[in-house]
């Protein structure tokens, strides 16, 4: 029997997630069919805010498209269409850094009344789709992290890139309207769910968790009201494939239980594996992770040190604006030291440290990973990803050594 499996998540993790599926299940390699490609549901957030989605979602008041739209590639089966559907304008104009994907299904919101499910539907049809591709929520939300000193962080592009480096707490979301922000002070609001993710988890035989951006691409999923409830109430084995590489201003220093631990902190919910990495990743690769994020933080050092003294210098400073610099700076100052350290950068598990299994979760580690080159704002980087070939066939073996996995 095929299993029917909902993988939840957001961005370029899921994207490889699926195409590893994708490309197993359409391989003879998947001789006995132990995954029903046709029922798989990818229940994706809909939070981002930066580049061409952030820009389509204040001219139009739409729900930003790109991770839709990454997925909708992914999934594809008409290559050549599906090709140009992630072409990017490269322009200076209004067209500059905008992908047809994106003003298609900007296009296909219009057409179906502002209904975007109907959009993606229509999407799916053109490019030869296989499986599901759900919003989380259709609800119109903006992207909120509380730090750990309290201080509220707006904007999924923003949270990364904040100059506050204090340690994210949670995440949590408020109502937008118009294109923008909108939330009355002390007003408990509550994101829903969409039906249709809420049906695909309940009635799914696996759920996969990640891998993703742990705040900006798991977590909007799981603080949508009505998600976590419907992952208790499956009887579905869940995954958490915990990411390879720590992201700045994220998960700095995390290991694998950090990010168990964060996870089951937003929902409450029963994991019976973790998928880990233990393969190493090449050394220079790694050094160039640390260089460009030490570049990064001695510049917002740097930053803030020249608002300071600029500050001092016309006599405009008062005491609290010091304090305040002079903790930002101490705090990215102790950060440094933590990014500079290369063994930092990898997220790994330690079996003598970390006892996930104590708490009845299975740890399955194995080589995930595959070099690559990415172009980021113009810039080519060679990065770390999860290889989509090697997770899949880790996947295929915890399928099918899991206790009720079908014969």
């Amino acid at each position: 029997m095929a299993l029917k499996i909902a993988c939840i998540g957001g961005g370029s993790g899921l994207s490889a997630l699926l195409s590893g599926i994708k490309h197993y299940t359409t391989m003879d390699i998947d001789s006995d069919n132990i995954i029903d490609l046709d029922s798989l549901a990818a229940i994706v957030t809909v939070s981002d805010d930066g580049g061409s989605s952030g820009r389509l979602v204040e001219e139009f008041d739409v729900l930003p498209p790109g991770d839709i739209r990454r997925l909708l590639f992914t999934l594809s089966d008409a290559d050549e269409l599906a090709g140009l559907f992630e072409y990017r304008f490269s322009s200076n104009g209004e067209l500059g850094g905008h992908t047809i994907g994106n003003i298609l299904l900007t296009a296909l919101t219009e057409l179906n009344k502002g209904n975007f499910p109907k959009a993606i539907q229509a999407a799916s049809r053109l490019l030869a789709v296989r499986g599901r591709i759900i919003p989380v929520t259709l609800d119109y939300t903006v992207l909120c992290a509380e730090l750990v000193d309290g201080e509220i962080v707006r904007g999924e592009s923003t949270i990364p890139e904040r100059e506050n480096r204090e340690p994210i707490k949670r995440v949590f979301f408020e109502p937008r309207e118009n294109g923008k922000m909108h939330h009355t002070p002390g007003e408990v609001y509550e994101c829903q769910a969409h039906e249709t993710a809420v049906e695909a988890l309940v009635n799914a035989d696996v759920i996969i968790i990640g891998p993703g951006s742990l705040y900006t691409s798991i977590m909007p999923n799981l603080v949508v009201k009505g998600i976590v409830e419907a992952i208790q109430r499956s009887d579905a084995m869940k995954i958490y494939i915990c990411n390879v590489m720590t992201q700045p201003g994220e998960t700095d220093g995390y290991a694998v239980t950090d990010h168990v631990s964060a996870v089951l902190d937003h929902a409450q919910i029963s994991l019976h594996y973790v998928l880990a990495n233990k393969q190493p990743a090449p050394t220079e690769i790694l050094q160039e992770y640390v260089r460009k994020e030490l570049v990064a933080q001695l510049t917002r050092i740097r930053a803030l040190s020249d608002d300071g003294l600029s500050l001092l210098r016309e006599n405009r400073a008062n005491p609290m604006e010091v304090l305040s610099l002079a903790k930002h700076i101490s705090l990215l100052s102790a950060e440094t030291m933590q990014v500079a350290d290369v063994s930092k950068v990898q997220v790994s598990y330690n079996r003598e440290k970390e006892h996930l299994e104590s708490e009845g979760i299975a740890v399955i580690e194995d080589d995930l990973i595959s070099g690559m080159v990415v172009t980021e704002r113009g810039i080519q980087m060679n990065v770390i990803r999860h290889d989509p070939e090697k997770l899949v066939r880790s996947l295929i073996k915890i399928f099918r050594n899991h206790p009720n996995a079908p014969r």
